[in-house]
């Protein structure tokens, strides 16, 4: 019989993808002190060593990484073989919690959906959007499985897949100066009313990405919270907004607004789908985020 349990498998996977050991602690919903005694117990058992202590992130010995391969192939298959077995039995036992960022638009969620029917019939998807401010932060709490977001991360916890490149404009009323110009630049917004989704700054957004750089910010702005709020204020005179042509389509029927490229080459985005690595679902939200890109190339 194998000396070692499932329990400890989990506890390499949790290591390996961890900037430390609360972090793993965290990962696996245990205490620190937790850790250290299963992972104590698991050298116990085995005679070895396999992880230094003292070192951040951890680091393993060669005994360790050698473990470590099989405890990912054994969580890999393990994973898999439940995934046939619900599927074989006609169950849906998998909810997976996808949130966007702010301007995260869902004109192709219909689709991922269709698909997953036949693709993942055991997957449903759950769309949060209580989290759209800090997708990161929910992504490392595990309040969301998947996040679209408009900028990578440089946290060793999360993987990143690019799913579509958009461009990014200035949604203005259709009587603004904007509205006649060939393209708006940065520093145009310096004595606008600009309307915004929050006042807090958001990574990937306007202010990191023209603002910022520009050293201007607009001469006063408001918040109105959700896209189609703003889009309302804006159509009504108020202000001017920054989108990407994807998250306004919607809220463009109608008249009253017009969209202007920004800057004389354009600026563009790329969405990336997120998520966090070592998670027990972390394969199969995977495959869902390549099933998007799919969905997102066409």
């Amino acid at each position: 019989m194998p000396r070692l349990e499932l329990r400890h498998l989990n506890l390499l996977a949790a290591l390996a993808g961890a900037v430390s050991f609360a972090d793993a602690a965290t990962r696996l919903n245990i205490t620190p002190s937790a850790l250290t005694h299963r992972l104590k117990e698991a050298e116990r058992r085995l005679g070895v060593t396999l992880v230094e202590r003292g070192r951040t992130p951890p680091a393993f010995t060669e005994s360790g990484r050698t473990l470590l391969v099989v405890a990912r192939d054994v969580l890999r298959r393990l994973e898999a073989a439940e995934r046939a077995a619900g599927e074989l039995g006609g169950q849906r036992p998998v909810v997976l919690r996808i949130g966007g960022a702010t301007l995260c638009g869902y004109g192709w969620l219909a689709e991922l959906v269709r698909s997953l029917e036949s693709s993942h019939p055991q997957v449903d998807l759950e769309v949060v959007m209580d989290v759209a401010e800090d997708p990161v932060a929910a992504l490392k709490k595990r309040q969301i499985d998947a996040a679209v977001m408009p900028a990578r991360t440089r946290d060793a916890r999360l993987r990143h897949i690019a799913l579509y490149r958009d461009e990014m404009v200035a949604v203005v009323p259709r009587g603004h100066r904007f509205a006649t110009q060939a393209f708006v630049e940065v520093r145009d917004f310096a004595t606008e009313t600009y309307i915004a989704n929050n006042t807090r700054p958001e990574a990937g957004r306007e202010y990191s990405r023209l603002f910022a750089p520009a050293g201007i910010r607009p001469q006063r702005v408001l918040r109105a919270g959700h896209i189609e709020a703003v889009t309302g204020v804006v159509r009504a005179g108020i202000g001017v907004t920054v989108s990407t042509r994807s998250t306004v389509a919607p809220f463009i029927d109608g008249g009253g607004l017009a969209l202007i490229p920004l800057t004389a080459g354009g600026q563009y985005v790329t969405w990336y789908g997120s998520y966090a690595a070592g998670g027990a679902t972390a394969p199969l939200v995977r495959e869902v985020l390549q099933a998007l890109a799919r969905i997102t190339a066409r």
